[in-house]
């Protein structure tokens, strides 16, 4: 098995970016930060993403992603347009606010192969990755076929719990997290390997709630108990499919396997140019289905987007988003820890009205 000398790694001081601020007990807006440049039509309905660096996100952001680490062979990430020291500083501007920033692994578009013998590279390759560039752990972003292709299923699992029992021999606490699409997500779904092998391990799980379409959950308590399929692209029942497959997949039912509330977050598009589909036209949708998990004692950890350059980008007709998403909904992620409701749908109506 191969080793790696980390001390030849470790930063010479010890800047803000060596801390990794702690989301243990609490409330989470997570967004996707792009490596690319914007092109000039990127968006679903032909908008733009904004070009943007780390420290202008938003603070309503307290977790970051950035995207993606990816490649062929071991996986790894380079900043598109900034130094590594740059880009460390910009990190150690979040952390000092406390803030996590996590390297995204996968993507869309990512062709990750890893295979038995990769579990001591990945690891080291990641280390190397957060002494380099102070990340604060890893997300999970597989898709397609990357999600169970070569041995991705064993491999990548063994080499996070080698990563976060290295610093947690640290004393630090190294964050894992995933963002599956929710289909994959069924007691037979394809993310269920990940779940399971790093049960114990794993911080929270952020469902994509986006880009499914018709995809969605069959309830028999609704339509007067006639029951009905709810599609993830049924916007006049927006509200019931978020309840609805948020309380099965914390509770374990209706087919779909169980996360804990407290480490389940729901992940929604940023407005129409992030998504084909998913998009959530009335933000009480979200606050009214929040607030009816909270009434059965399901109060879950936050919610994500995709993704913090499209909250701050374009449509077509160059009218600016203007941070809608965080707008929205970081009262309600950081006000009262979902707990006082009234209270947060109040903040959302004032914010609106702005």
């Amino acid at each position: 098995m191969s080793k790696i000398d980390f001390t030849l790694l470790k930063s010479p001081l010890s800047d803000a970016a060596s801390l990794m601020p702690s989301i243990a007990g609490k409330k989470i807006l997570m967004g996707f930060w792009h490596n690319w440049p914007a092109g000039p039509s990127d968006g679903y309905q032909r908008g733009q993403f904004a070009n943007m660096s780390l420290e202008d996100v938003p603070r309503d952001y307290n977790v970051v992603a950035v995207a993606f680490m990816k490649g062929n062979g071991i996986p790894t990430f380079k900043p598109y347009n900034l130094s590594d020291a740059e880009f460390r500083r910009q990190v150690g501007v979040l952390n000092s606010q406390g803030r996590a920033v996590l390297i995204s692994l996968g993507g869309a578009d990512a062709h990750i192969e890893l295979h038995k013998g990769n579990e001591q590279p990945l690891a080291n390759e990641i280390i190397r990755l957060v002494e380099t560039y102070g990340f604060d752990g890893l997300d999970i972003d597989l898709e397609q076929s990357a999600i169970d292709f070569a041995d991705n299923k064993t491999v990548l699992p063994a080499a996070l719990k080698r990563v976060k029992d290295h610093y947690a021999g640290q004393g630090k606490h190294f964050i894992i997290s995933m963002a599956p699409e929710f289909p994959y997500l069924t007691t037979a779904g394809k993310y269920i390997g990940y779940i399971q092998a790093l049960e114990g391990y794993y911080d929270f799980i952020a469902p994509q709630y986006y880009n499914q379409g018709g995809d969605g959950i069959w309830v028999q308590e609704v339509n007067n108990g006639n029951g009905a399929w709810i599609a993830q692209n049924n916007d006049a029942m927006k509200e019931d499919f978020l309840f609805y497959l948020t309380e099965s997949l914390v509770s374990g039912t209706r087919g779909f396997t169980k996360i804990p509330a407290d480490k389940f977050v729901i992940g929604l598009p940023a407005n129409v140019d992030a998504a084909a589909t998913g998009y959530v036209i009335n933000p009480t949708a979200v606050t009214h289905a929040f607030k009816r998990l909270y009434d059965k004692g399901l109060s879950i950890k936050g919610l994500m987007t995709w993704s913090v350059n499209w909250d701050n980008g374009i449509n077509k007709d160059h009218v600016p988003y203007n941070w809608e998403f965080s707008r929205r909904y970081g009262p309600m992620i950081n006000g009262t820890h979902l707990s006082g409701l009234a209270q947060d749908e109040a903040d959302l109506e004032a914010a609106n009205r702005q």
